[in-house]
């Protein structure tokens, strides 16, 4: 039998490991999306084509958006974006902005029946249950909101739910721009 002690470095590595660990957990805790600025913001909203969530066989176009504009990703199944539901049909029936839906890694059937059910605040709504527009609208996490200014430029990105007051700070953000 070989009675050798174990080299030094697999006891040490397992608490290295532990603080690793540690460290990027405690960061995660800490990181707040809404601190990063979106690699959009300043430019123009990417073109992206994705079937209409009301018919699958007609595909919408992000080129084709009316400005000034509200895109609001989001999804059925998710507790936050039904949070702010309320707040966007209040945004949509001011008529102030135009907004847009993109539907999100979302079962359509059950995406459907929601916006039967709670009432649809979008002009429009895209559906990407592939999550084809996850690299060209930059999305983190759901909800995540855009406010596009008359010309079409992202002029401010939220993640997670919209608030009134995140709202009316979007909408400072944007009323800064233009004066």
């Amino acid at each position: 039998m070989n009675n050798k002690p174990a080299p030094r470095l697999l006891l040490i590595l397992p608490i290295v490991l532990m603080v690793t660990l540690g460290v990027f957990y405690a960061y995660g805790l800490t990181f707040d999306p809404n601190k990063s600025q979106s690699r959009l913001i300043g430019k123009a909203f990417p073109i992206v084509t994705l079937p209409a969530l009301s018919d699958t066989q007609k595909e919408i176009s992000s080129l084709y958006f009316k400005t000034p504009a509200i895109i609001n990703i989001w999804a059925s199944w998710c507790s936050a974006c039904r949070a702010e539901h309320e707040l966007l049909m209040e945004i949509a029936t001011q008529h102030r902005f135009f907004v847009y839906g993109v539907d999100y890694q979302d079962d359509l059937g059950n995406a459907r029946a929601y916006l039967k059910a709670q009432g649809n605040p979008f002009d429009e709504i895209m559906f990407d249950g592939a999550m084809a527009s996850a690299q060209p609208f930059d999305v983190l996490s759901l909800p995540q909101t855009y406010l596009i200014d008359q010309n079409g430029i992202v002029r401010a990105r939220h993640v997670g739910k919209l608030t009134k007051e995140v709202w009316e700070m979007l909408k400072a953000t944007l009323n800064q721009r233009e004066n």
